[in-house]
């Protein structure tokens, strides 16, 4: 599907068309020397500026830092939240596009603040990556702006299905912020695609694609050509243990990382954690086979879930973001080998 938006004064014009999927993005064009440079100095700055280990943080007692926006392009910005979900939004003279809206109505109106601190063009569309609610849950501003909302079909599903779960494990992050749970609201995609979606505002293209499930059903990642910048969903974090309890397939989660690491791009916006790399993403996935591959063995060895939890400590990963909650993962993992079930859907 391709939706192209140009400016012609007064109204926009919408050019829907299906395309043909394509199971490999095109190769990229030149590159001028000034792009280069500009990449190479969004990526010494992410780094100098960037996440530290986990054990680093820890044994300093820090608090992580206030959310930021980076700008990571002349036209693409990167909200970044460490203690929480990011964003990103593209900038053109025909309107933005947005990228997750956050946590709750009165998040998705800070991050709205902070997109017409940039521009004041009005945001024209939001992509929902996943069905979470810390990606979605400020919909609500979003819609009252006016935007267009687009979400993989299984998002949009899941997102139905689960809203009272997602509302009841989002409660203390509410009350922490002091946010009112009432005020927020179920905002479903206006419009949906399968595989792959193309988004053309203000001569600018925001590639959407769809690899199958990797942390869950809809993960849904946006290339956006011209920054050589990948958007990724909760399929990828860098260095952090991610929550195990969604996905149906860790193979196929392991098989969409490698193709993702083995695209054309520069650099990587996720949705949560700080700008990543290729080899970030080839890191997880080992850690991913790693993982998957000792809790089966556990099983086939019979090996009971509480051994299993006491025994598989997993120290190469101590300093992964989320370690802590190891036995969760594990847990998960034995729900999905054993029995095929994710019980969270049910």
């Amino acid at each position: 599907m391709e939706i192209q938006e140009r400016d012609s004064g007064r109204s926009i014009t919408q050019h829907i068309a299906i395309a043909a999927a394509s199971a490999r993005l095109r190769p990229h064009r030149y590159r001028t020397l000034l792009r280069r440079s500009f990449t190479l100095f969004v990526l010494l700055a992410c780094a100098l500026g960037g996440t530290r280990p986990a054990a680093a943080q820890n044994a300093a007692s820090r608090p992580p830092s206030p959310p930021t926006v980076k700008q990571v392009a002349s036209d693409l910005y990167f909200f970044f939240d460490y203690a929480g979900s990011n964003s990103v939004f593209l900038v053109t003279d025909a309107g933005v596009l947005v990228i997750d809206t956050r946590e709750h109505p009165r998040a998705g109106q800070d991050l709205l603040d902070r997109i017409h601190k940039v521009t004041d063009q009005p945001v024209k569309w939001v992509i929902n990556s996943h069905f979470h609610g810390d990606h979605q849950f400020g919909n609500a501003a979003f819609q009252a702006a006016g935007a267009t909302f687009v979400a993989q079909e299984e998002t949009a599903r899941i997102m139905q299905l689960v809203q009272p779960k997602e509302m009841a494990r989002r409660m203390d992050y509410f009350r922490n912020n002091h946010y009112d749970p009432n005020e927020v609201k179920l905002v479903l995609p206006d419009v949906t695609f399968d595989t792959r979606m193309t988004i053309r505002l203000g001569g600018r293209e925001a590639r959407l694609f769809y690899l199958g499930p990797g942390q869950q059903a809809g993960d849904t990642f946006v290339l956006f050509p011209h920054a050589r910048a990948l958007f990724t969903p909760g399929a990828f974090a860098k260095h952090s243990m991610p929550n195990m309890a969604f996905t149906p397939s860790v193979e196929n989660w392991i098989k969409l990382l490698d193709q993702v690491s083995a695209m054309d791009f520069d650099y990587i916006l996720p949705a949560h954690g700080d700008v990543a790399t290729r080899a970030d993403v080839k890191e997880l996935s080992a850690m991913l086979a790693d993982e998957y591959a000792t809790v089966k063995a556990a099983i086939a060895k019979g090996m009971s879930l509480e051994q299993a939890q006491q025994t598989l400590t997993f120290p190469q990963y101590k300093d992964w973001r989320n370690y802590e909650r190891l036995k969760g993962e594990i847990k998960a993992m034995y729900e999905l080998i054993q029995t095929g079930r994710r019980s969270y859907f049910e």
